[in-house]
């Protein structure tokens, strides 16, 4: 309920900024927050951003006053259509949904479509987490576990 009055607190602050279709962030940071408001009419706004590491990266749409059609993640290149969330249908102030996937260093971008109302527009939030790289220890122990089952059925032949 508070990140919906802050992104109404937000919206009625950003009101007299004008409508971008398309936005780079550079390098995605650990948060990631756009609020846009919208002309009336139909419409389809970019986000791109880049990442140095394999990350985690969450993402997020919020409308008021706009029929949020579709939110997705998009790779740059051969990568195409990574994730999407397109269960929206809002036109009121309501969470519309997310996707969250695990993205390798590159560039990439959000796509967000719909049809904006008089005065209507949406919050985009956005959050990277580096991915969580196994340590050597957790393959010595693989490797460990895999030899013990080996063993044990090899011995289990050996009997029959």
């Amino acid at each position: 309920m508070k990140l919906k009055m802050i992104v109404a607190a937000v919206a009625a602050l950003t009101a007299i900024s004008s409508h971008a279709a398309a936005d780079s962030w550079g390098t995605h940071s650990a948060l990631e927050l756009d609020v846009t408001v919208l002309p009336t009419g139909s419409f389809f706004d970019t986000y791109s951003f880049s990442l140095d590491t394999k990350s985690i990266v969450t993402g997020g749409v919020e409308s008021f006053g706009a029929l949020v059609g579709g939110f997705s993640v998009w790779g740059t290149g051969s990568d195409g259509l990574i994730g999407t969330s397109d269960d929206y249908g809002i036109a009121g102030a309501a969470f519309g949904g997310q996707t969250s996937v695990t993205l390798g260093s590159g560039s990439y971008y959000y796509a967000v479509a719909g049809y904006g109302f008089t005065a209507g527009g949406y919050a985009i939030a956005s959050s990277a987490v580096a991915a969580p790289v196994p340590e050597p220890e957790t393959y010595a122990l693989l490797g460990a576990g895999l030899g013990i089952v080996g063993f044990v059925a090899s011995r289990r032949r050996r009997q029959d």
